[in-house]
């Protein structure tokens, strides 16, 4: 395609060169043009000169092939490298330096934390973050998507009819397979494989365990349903006693007849809502009422209902006392809402955000002691004292070797301040003190390799040519994935294959 867009040209000339220099392999065979069993390149040249017919087939073979390699090499050659920036690559990649670093870690002081009135006193300092204009709540009533009496009923009958079942005789696996509501073992035929203490919910967990090799437990019941468990065998495994099980599970689902009497319950609820308001309505049916938390209209989520956007903004369109459709979340739980507030201006509880403020004033904390730990340190001693007395605080002391500026310092990451001081302080001597975030830092310096020129003068020619090389390949592989994003590829392979079925690959 770029060639076809003329981003090369190739002249007759051009490729005459190349046909001389480079003789396609398939001329190399012909027999005329071999002198002693090898190939002859006067007589090579001289058929290229005398028959024109034979130049043409050449030129055009040549031309297949040297064409691409041209464009290429043209695209490669669009991208330099100068001098300079190959020297600061070879610099820095030269440029090496060891060191002791010791570590004032803030994170590590987990006895440090705050305390409520702390966190209280930040609050109160900072409460203008915690400041909201234009809010709305609702009130409302949740009726969940639960299960009824009669349904329990009903798949504990079911159960026990299964149950029955296989005491007569009836096949476990096909049972399984046939009615077992659990996705990963039903096809299996409800084999659980080989597991241990710990590994399943406690009453699965007993029955198992406490069921002989090829006995059929009677069904229990946990929070994910009715279990039909048989137990295969039981070993001695690493961690102890483990059985290889099966199991059969029922679980108990909302019927169609409750799910009809949710919406009919909720209905009812959101019609006398809109006759006599939400409280009223919900103390007549036996409903609590709840406040969702306070939202804004940028918000999506409210809390105590979910994410909803139509209820949001259904709360800044309507006044207040107004009663949005019945909002069904996505475990099927209705809600019926009453837009119960609005408010000009509202700040969040100190309860609301306790946990972020007790983190946040936790961390200062740490931060405020571990700053004053860290320059006391360097006050009180000698920087000959450093590294012993490090060991004796228990101190971090992380030796890094043969480190390049600009990569990460071992297990610590990149921390440029402390980088850029590694390589200006002098050997044998301290760092200044360095803080990045909740860290202090002080590195001494026990190596520091510098490159040598000459070095540099001896091998630039051979450095720029392999820096040059690696840059145009670069380029040339971004140019092919551009290029190949604009590429729409259509397959059209059914015009001329037929591909229902393995057999029936054949061309047409």
């Amino acid at each position: 395609k770029a060639i076809k867009a003329g981003k090369i040209t190739i002249t007759q000339a051009e490729l005459l060169r190349e046909a001389k220099k480079n003789p396609p392999e398939a001329v190399k065979q012909i027999p005329e043009l071999k002198t002693n069993g090898k190939f002859d390149r006067k007589k090579y040249e001289d058929a290229l000169n005398n028959i024109p017919e034979f130049k043409k087939a050449v030129l055009e073979e040549v031309k297949a092939t040297y064409q691409y390699q041209k464009l290429l090499n043209t695209i490669r050659n669009e991208v330099t490298v100068s001098e300079d920036s190959v020297y600061k690559e070879w610099f820095r990649d030269n440029d090496l330096v060891d060191a002791q670093i010791i570590c004032f870690d803030a994170n590590k002081l987990t006895n440090i934390t705050a305390t409520e009135e702390e966190g209280r006193a930040y609050y109160e300092s900072h409460k203008e973050q915690y400041r909201k204009e234009n809010c709305r709540s609702y009130r409302y009533v949740r009726i969940p998507k639960a299960t009824s009496t009669a349904d329990s009923l009903a798949v504990k009958e079911e159960v026990m009819k299964i149950y029955q079942d296989l005491l007569a005789g009836a096949d476990f696996a096909e049972m399984a397979k046939a009615k077992s509501q659990d996705p990963g073992s039903a096809e299996k035929g409800g084999d659980l494989g080989w597991f241990g203490r710990g590994q399943m919910v406690p009453v699965f967990e007993e029955t198992a365990f406490k069921t002989s090799p090829g006995q059929i437990a009677e069904p229990v019941l946990s929070n994910y349903g009715w279990h039909i468990i048989q137990t295969l065998d039981r070993r001695q495994g690493e961690n102890g006693e483990e059985v290889l099980a099966r199991h059969i599970l029922l679980r108990i689902e909302p019927s169609e007849t409750t799910l009809k009497q949710l919406k009919m319950d909720s209905f009812t609820l959101y019609q006398k809502a809109q006759e006599k308001g939400l409280q009223k309505a919900a103390q007549e049916m036996g409903y609590k009422v709840e406040e969702s938390g306070v939202f804004q209209e940028k918000d999506s989520f409210i809390k105590g209902i979910g994410r909803d956007t139509n209820l949001v903004s259904f709360a800044f369109q309507n006044p207040v006392g107004s009663i949005p459709n019945i909002y069904y979340s996505p475990n099927g739980d209705a809600y019926i809402c009453e837009l119960s507030d609005s408010i000009s201006v509202y700040y969040t509880p100190f309860e609301d955000e306790k946990s972020r403020i007790m983190n946040t004033v936790t961390k200062n904390k740490r931060n405020n002691y571990m700053n004053e730990y860290a320059h006391n340190f360097v006050q009180n001693f000698t920087p000959d004292q450093y590294l012993e007395q490090a060991a004796q605080d228990s101190l971090m002391v992380i030796e890094i070797t043969n480190h390049k500026q600009g990569d990460p310092i071992s297990s610590l990451g990149k921390i440029p301040d402390l980088d850029n001081a590694l390589f200006e302080t002098p050997v044998g001597s301290f760092t200044p003190l360095i803080n990045d975030q909740s860290r202090w830092f002080l590195g001494k310096i026990t190596k520091h390799q510098v490159p040598d020129p000459a070095r540099w003068e001896k091998n630039k020619a051979a450095l720029i040519k392999e820096a040059k090389e690696k840059a145009g390949q670069e380029h040339l592989n971004k140019w092919y994935l551009e290029e190949r994003r604009k590429v729409t590829i259509i397959d059209n392979r059914r015009d001329f294959y037929d591909l229902t079925s393995t057999d029936k690959v054949i061309q047409l």
